[in-house]
């Protein structure tokens, strides 16, 4: 006779906790990050070379708070500066 019937109960009676994680507000919260100005005209949207996180410039929103990675490789690009 087999015992897998024992094993599917406790199987069965495991609980699971799963913590909930940090929402996007949190975590953004939590990566160091700078102000960036975009300089140029119109939209614009740039990829950051090391968070990979797509982010929206435009005349209405030129002024940013970006992954602090990402700031020197879009200064670089001559279409930003350092915010405030």
């Amino acid at each position: 006779m087999s015992c897998c019937g024992k094993k599917r109960e406790q199987l069965r009676q495991r609980r699971i906790m799963r913590l909930p994680g940090p929402s996007p507000a949190q975590a953004a919260a939590v990566a160091p990050s700078a102000s960036v100005v975009f300089l140029g005209e119109g939209a614009y949207l740039i990829t950051g070379q090391y968070s990979r996180k797509v982010y929206h410039f435009s005349q209405e929103q030129p002024e940013q708070r970006v992954d602090l990675k990402d700031v020197d490789a879009m200064v670089q690009t001559g279409l930003f500066e350092m915010g405030r």
